[in-house]
Order: structure tokens, then sequence, then C-alpha cells
């Protein structure tokens, strides 16, 4: 069973903060160092001081917590007056059309993984949690939602929000640090329609796509927070710590996107891509191509991903570009089903890391691992030399992934990317209310 729940959402008051266009940004795990100067820039208000604080540890959580409680005082962050969901809609360009998907923003009670109700899809760091951790105790506010993916099959919670979205938006805004998305809000605040989405959300599952980190690192918080309430003998009811913010996006809509996430890796001592490929080629089927062009790539890996296959490309810094494919042999070995469960070592990032990337970790040194789910960029990247070898794979649908984490596996870090993200600082959910 998921419990969500409505809330008094945290946003910013326009009188004072100025166009809340320029205060909001993308989620603090997705800001490169030339935007994270354009956000500063945009506006003093701008959200980035909040999920990024400048200064050491631990003072630079401590200066977060006064600059957010300045602003709630001087109301430049302002309380919504009735407990909601805000349906949210998100609108984006892709192969030259207007895209779209949207939801809905509320609370979710914090639950163990083990309990299968609220489930993860890939492994996390914890250096990362022990900053959100520390962010969030001096704050004890969510400046972005989670983003989970629920299904929908039966359009109820669907035809509630498609009502609402007929009305007037309380926001409508392109953000400055991309002017090609808009993001909008429309508020459900009648007690019927909470109390059916409320309803209907018991009777589903949700699936962690985006904010692993923020949800492991909100539940250890509500673990904390359990433990002084128990040492201090208060009675244990509902607080707002057992709450994480949350957007739901139902997987079944058109424009729900899962990228590749591409890898560049860099190593101490490279020892050539002809090398490489020497040391794989009992493993797999090699073929040199000569286009490298971001189409042919996706083409070439989907109609491969279409026949069952496992394939991956590789490109060198010598500018040479080499279409992988795991031998038949090997897909007869780790190929097979258990009571219509899929098997996980079956995605392509799991053959990827079993037998390419721990290979080439066995064998050389490698420096550094960078993600992106540019083509182009990898391509750059790799002919710039800032990085020796560029690889290219297929990713997992929103299907496979459902199957994989009812089936209790994880995949490896960076596995998927999710597109749209949704932003920080359009809607926030501070414990005090």
């Amino acid at each position: 069973m998921v419990d969500v729940a409505p809330f008094r959402g945290l946003f910013f008051n326009e009188e004072k903060a100025g166009k809340i266009s320029k205060a909001i940004s993308p989620p603090y795990d997705v800001i490169p160092a030339a935007l994270e100067n354009n956000l500063h820039n945009y506006s003093k208000y701008n959200i980035i001081n909040l999920t990024l604080p400048e200064g050491k540890i631990p003072l630079r959580y401590k200066r977060a917590r006064e600059l957010l409680n300045d602003w709630v005082n001087k109301k430049i962050l302002k309380f919504d007056n009735d407990k909601c969901f805000y349906v949210f809609m998100e609108n984006f360009p892709l192969d030259g059309k207007i895209r779209k998907i949207f939801g809905f923003i509320g609370l979710t009670r914090l639950e163990p993984y083990s309990r299968s109700e609220i489930m993860p899809h890939e492994k996390t760091s914890s250096k990362v949690k022990r900053d959100r951790l520390g962010l969030l105790s001096e704050c004890r506010t969510n400046f972005g939602p989670v983003f989970t993916i629920y299904n929908d099959s039966n359009h109820k919670i669907k035809n509630i929000l498609e009502i609402k979205m007929k009305e007037e938006p309380i926001v409508n805004l392109k953000p400055n640090y991309d002017p090609s998305l808009n993001f909008k809000l429309w508020k459900v605040s009648d007690t019927e329609n909470i109390d059916k989405i409320t309803g209907i959300m018991k009777e589903n599952k949700l699936i962690i796509a985006d904010g692993h980190h923020r949800y492991e690192t909100s539940l250890k918080y509500k673990n904390i927070h359990e433990r002084h309430l128990k040492n201090n003998k208060e009675k244990k009811k509902s607080y707002p710590e057992d709450f994480v913010l949350t957007l739901y996006i139902d997987s079944s809509q058109n424009d729900f996107l899962i990228l590749p996430t591409y890898r560049m890796i860099k190593f101490h001592n490279y020892p050539g891509i002809e090398e490489f490929i020497n040391k794989i080629s009992y493993t797999f089927d090699i073929e040199e191509k000569s286009h490298k062009s971001a189409s042919y790539i996706n083409e070439k890996l989907s109609t491969s991903k279409s026949k069952g296959l496992k394939s991956f490309f590789l490109y060198g810094m010598e500018n040479k570009i080499y279409f992988i494919t795991l031998k038949p042999i090997y897909m007869k070995n780790i190929t097979y089903r258990k009571k219509g469960k899929i098997n996980y070592s079956t995605m392509d990032v799991n053959i990827l890391q079993k037998f390419l990337t721990e290979y080439i970790s066995n064998w050389y040194k490698i420096k550094k691992i960078s993600y992106s789910c540019s083509t182009g960029e990898v391509l750059n990247n790799i002919n710039r030399r800032k990085y020796d070898v560029g690889i290219f794979l297929n990713a997992p649908t929103a299907n496979e992934l459902e199957k994989i984490c009812e089936s209790g596996y994880l995949m490896p870090e960076k596995s998927t990317y999710f597109h749209p993200k949704p932003c920080s600082g359009l809607v926030m959910y501070k414990f005090d209310r």
C-alpha cells in the first residue's frame, strides 16, 4: 500500500522574489558548472543557493538553513493556504515536436524498500547521501520532488488530472535555464478528489525513477527522528518527517522517456582502442564502422535490440568506432526466465558492466568515468581527447524497468536517465507546516 497525502506547498512569492522562472533550477545533481554560474546570475533568490550551498562542510548546511529561514520570514517564500495535491505538466521539445508529461505532486509516506511498495531500480552512492542528509537535517525541507512512476491502467487518476488541467493554472512559466521547457501547476484542493487520489494510490506501487539519494536520505532522517522521539518517550503519531515530496507520473504516457546513459572513460595509461578490441574479441563479435552520427548509432542499436541481441558502440580517440555484439554462446548462458520474471542480468547495462566495464577495470587502471545522454557530447569529448573511450548502449524500456524492480534486482548506478526532468523550487515541502 502506498500512502500519499496533500500538503501546503511552499512557493516563491513573485511580489518579493521576482519572476519564478529566474528562481527555479534543474535538480541539483544534473547542473553543470557553467549553468551553476548562470543560475546565480539569474536571481539572488535562485533555489541553487539552498540546494547547492557554497562553503565548507558543515557550515554550508547551516548557511542554507539561515538563508531559507530569512526568505520565509521576509515572505520571499510563502506557504499555500490549502492542503493540496498539485497537478504537474511539463512541455519539452524532442525531434522537432513539443511533447508533454503530466502527473501530480504530493507527499509519500516513507517506507523501507523491503516492504516492496516503493521500489528503487539502481544503486546509490553513500557520499551523496551524506551530503543530502546534512542539508536535510538543517533545512528540514524538500526543495524538489522525488520522481516516481506508477501504473494508472484504468485512467482513474488521469481523468481527475485532465479535468483540472482545463482550468487556469496557478503556475505557468518557462525557466530561464532552458526556455524550451514549460512548467504548469494546478491545485486539487477539494476533499472528494483528494480522497479519490489517496484511495487509488493505496492500490498502487511506486518505482523511483529519479531521486534515489533523496528518498533514502529522507528515510534515514525519518528513522533518526523516530529514535529521538523514542528516547524522549514521546507518543508515536504522524510527523512531517514521515513523508517526502514526490512527483507521480503514469508510466504509460507516450512521451514518458527513458534515455540511455552513455559512458566516457579516461585511463591513466590509455592502451589504444585496437588493444581493447583484441581483448574482447573472444566475447564479442566486432564490426568496424565508418559512420558515427547520432542517428546512425541510435538506429543501429535499436535494430539490434529488436532482434534480441546485446550490442554496443565503442568510440576511441583514434577516430575509430566499432559495433560490438555479445556472442550467442554467452547470451545462451545468461538468458533464462523464472516464473515470468525477467532475468536482470540480460539488461544491456548489466551486460556492459559484466562483460566490458569490469574487464576494462581489471586490465587497465581507470582514472575517471563520466556519463552523458548526448551522443554528440560523447563524440565531442573523445575527439577533444578529454576522454579516451566512449561507449554507447540502449536504454531499458519502462516495462523492463518495472519487471526488474518487481524481481527485486538493482541496476548499476547511472543506468537510466529519465527525460524530461522536473525542476527544483517550483513547489517545496517544509516540515514546519
